[in-house]
């Protein structure tokens, strides 16, 4: 399991993308929408080679799943990790989360921008840790 990305909750997509801009970030292609998960997302990465990832809701903001988290501001949401084949299954490390007292708050789901499965945990902590299913070659990111 490596780091994958720092995901960070906006509004808006073009807000993210300036203020990530000026503090030297480099958007790694364009905004995708994600229909299954009602959000936009795009990533970039920073002078150290951090990736992080906007995410922003594809509809009113009302109705959105992102809705709680941005009515406390958005801003920095979860942390990404991606599988190696050692892991197990996208199952067996969620099956391992909640083990170690992780619940399930998004089973595993398809992501538009990674074209494989997520899924994501929060803790007692309130840590949000998101977690994604090994990367084929031909996979962008």
């Amino acid at each position: 399991m490596r780091l994958h990305h720092v995901g960070w909750v906006t509004k808006s997509t073009k807000v993210a993308s300036d203020r990530f801009a000026r503090e030297g970030m480099t958007a790694l292609g364009h905004p995708v929408p994600d229909p299954v998960q009602r959000v936009i997302v795009q990533f970039f990465v920073d002078p150290v080679g951090l990736i992080w990832e906007t995410v922003s809701p594809l509809e009113d903001v009302g109705s959105s799943p992102l809705s709680s988290r941005l009515a406390r501001g958005g801003g920095l949401d979860h942390v990404c990790f991606e599988l190696d084949e050692d892991d197990g299954s996208l199952e067996e490390v969620l099956s391992r989360q909640v083990d170690g007292g992780g619940t399930v708050v998004c089973a595993p789901v398809h992501a538009a921008a990674f074209r494989r499965r997520i899924a994501f945990v929060v803790h007692r902590s309130g840590r949000l840790l998101e977690f994604v299913e090994p990367r084929a070659q031909s996979d962008p990111y």
